[in-house]
């Protein structure tokens, strides 16, 4: 075995609560840097110093290897395909035990082997910082922690703008570390369809990464190989973008454990701790977990409640049925937090909550991380109550914000309070999320007035953040400078038109007092004029009336052509004078909307029995009974 050369390396990572936080860049050569982590107080510890074997809902680490069993064949795959590929994505459903299967089983795997650098990175909402921080300590080990961070945002844009090439990094990497190999962990990589918005950075992101790999398919002559972990309901999303479909063919699928892997799973993690399980409750829980795709998070739940809740060291049929089993565990830890809230915090709680779900398109809800500045500072040390149950993971951003996340996508599908949240709240989610889409590009544009809302979104917009202004905290600046624009403009549009206004009444004034000057002496012989005019305006209007009046009657005598043509004449004499008279509007009505007959041609005394055009369609023949 080669000798371990291993290094911890502590940049970015914390300890809260209990609960471990800020995992997502910090596997640094050979380890994955983890923080000791605080136990859950359990009768079973308070005996002797025993930690608990179990992970609850956080994934395994490659420092939690000791106890991580039933995926041995897996990881003999994974790795078998370390030695011929240089891509190796692995997909499987929620709660499968993706993370772990890779951190917890192939990194240790390897790290036996030696002669390999690791690093791990998930994608956020800014992908490509994601992977610059997981990098930089490899690219530039020589810098400390503080300049690292500065040179990761330097490295992100690089790789964005395409002024580097991720294989120049790896090169670069190689230098440093001239017999190692690199292996690349890109987690939860649905995350750059659940949290990154805009399909350029996506497709740049992944043009970015199988740039960097050659011919994924072939036999690995790389010194990198990228491991990427994928939800399999969001598969239909990969496969839309051609180059990423064409290098998931040779994808490796995880399925659920089969009843003699879930038996390792439950029994090996306390064999070397001297606990034992009381007799028939290992079938007993593993009838409990069928095999149904997600029950893997449930099951270490339960397993760690067990343990947490249980006297001595025999786990026990009495203290299973207490925390509820397999399927009820989660659901009854998590009502039992909720339940000792009061009622203001309980609605608390509630908004909290539904922040840290998107709704699922076509797909299941997923979790989404949310900074503080959303949620607001009142409701923070709610979250770290909820961070203290495990119900909640809190973090720290690539810009040093407070975030926090749903502590596994198992509470999302599983606690029946945050169901009921989502169906009631799933369309202001989804329309929220649209609007968090408007206001980054927004921000991305320099809060370029352009950018605003306007119309129908932001009517919607306003009306909601009058229904709902704690929910929409972080997005209030940008509704109200919306609504500030819109009223400048209007602004704008009345004084534009108060000053068209002005300007006609100038012109009209100017040009009347011309008229007078220029015609004083004519101003007898205009007036008389105007009198005529009047008069003759007034006889033409009555012969307009009249012709309506005619016009209805012919209708009513059904002459539908001679009752339109006399009102069209009334309509003429109407529109001349720019005026309006009833009986020419009900006979124009009347020859409109209820006469039939347009045109007539008369020649023939009897029926028509025959009618041709000729080839010009100038000319119409027609013949009757009659003979003509």
């Amino acid at each position: 075995m080669a000798e371990d050369t291993s290094q911890y390396h502590p940049q970015f990572a914390e300890e809260v609560k209990g609960v471990v936080v800020g995992e997502r860049n910090i596997i640094y050569n050979y380890f994955y840097y983890r923080e000791d982590v605080k136990p859950v107080e359990s009768a079973i510890a308070a005996d002797e110093d025993i930690p608990c074997p179990y992970r609850s809902l956080f994934h395994f680490s490659p420092n939690d290897a000791e106890v991580f069993f039933g995926r041995e064949i897996f990881v003999e795959e994974l790795y078998s395909a370390t030695k011929t590929r240089n891509f190796i994505p692995v997909l499987g459903a929620s709660g499968s035990g993706k993370s772990s299967v890779v951190l917890a089983g192939l990194v240790p795997y390897l790290q036996k082997e030696g002669h390999w650098q690791f690093t791990h990175f998930r994608p956020g909402s800014d992908p490509f910082y994601a992977l610059a921080e997981a990098l930089v300590p490899l690219y530039r080990p020589e810098m400390d922690s503080t300049y690292q961070m500065t040179q990761a945002s330097k490295l992100a844009e690089s790789l964005k703008d395409r002024t580097i090439k991720l294989s120049r990094v790896f090169s670069s990497i190689q230098r440093h570390h001239p017999n190692h190999r690199l292996l690349l962990i890109a987690d939860q990589f649905e995350e750059i369809y659940t949290l990154c918005d805009e399909d350029e950075i996506r497709r740049k992101f992944l043009d970015c990464l199988l740039a960097s790999l050659g011919t994924p398919t072939s036999l690995s002559s790389s010194a990198e190989v990228l491991v990427l972990t994928m939800r399999a309901d969001f598969l239909g999303n990969a496969l839309s973008y051609r180059p990423f479909a064409d290098v998931l063919q040779n994808d490796l699928k995880l399925g659920s454990m089969n009843r003699e892997e879930l038996t390792e799973v439950i029994e090996k993690p306390v064999q070397k701790l001297g606990v034992t399980f009381e007799a028939g409750l290992v079938e007993r829980i593993l009838n409990d977990v069928e095999d149904k795709p997600g029950n893997l998070p449930l099951l270490e739940f339960a397993l760690t409640e067990l343990w947490n809740k249980q006297t001595g060291k025999q786990l026990t049929h009495k203290i299973y049925a207490e925390i509820g089993q397999v399927e009820g565990a989660l659901a009854r830890h998590a009502d039992e937090k909720y339940d000792n809230l009061t009622d203001e915090e309980k609605e608390q709680v509630r908004r909290i909550f539904i922040q840290l779900v998107r709704p699922g398109a076509g797909t299941e809800d997923t979790r989404r991380i949310a900074i503080k500045a959303e949620l607001g500072e009142q409701s923070w040390f709610l979250v770290k109550k909820l961070a203290d149950a495990r119900l909640v993971v809190t973090s720290r951003n690539a810009t040093s914000q407070e975030t926090v996340e749903v502590v596994h996508e198992a509470l999302i599908r599983n606690w029946g309070e945050l169901r009921k949240w989502m169906n009631t709240d799933r369309d202001f989610r989804a329309w929220q999320e649209r609007l968090r889409a408007a206001k980054k590009q927004w921000q991305e544009t320099d809060k370029d007035q352009g950018s605003l809302l306007r119309g129908a979104f932001l009517a919607e917009a306003e009306e909601k953040l009058n229904e709902r202004p704690e929910e929409l905290i972080a997005e209030k600046v940008f509704i109200e400078e919306s609504i500030q624009e819109l009223d400048r403009l209007e602004q704008e549009k009345a004084a534009r038109r108060r000053r068209e206004i002005r300007t006609a009444w100038g012109i009209a004034i100017g040009s009347l007092v011309a008229v007078v000057l220029s015609s004083g002496l004519g101003l007898m012989a205009w007036k008389q004029t105007k009198i005529a005019q009047e008069q003759t305006k007034k006889a033409q209007l009555s012969e307009a009336d009249s012709l309506g009046r005619y016009s209805l009657s012919l209708f009513d005598k059904n002459k539908e052509l001679e009752a339109f043509v006399e009102a069209i004449r009334a309509g003429q004499i109407l529109q001349k004078y720019q005026e309006t008279d009833p009986e020419v509007m009900g006979a124009l009505i009347a020859n409109i909307y209820e006469g039939s007959e347009r045109n007539r041609l008369q020649g023939h005394k009897s029926p028509v029995t025959s009618v041709s055009f000729s080839p010009d369609g100038q000319i119409l023949a027609s013949g009757s009974e009659d003979g003509t």
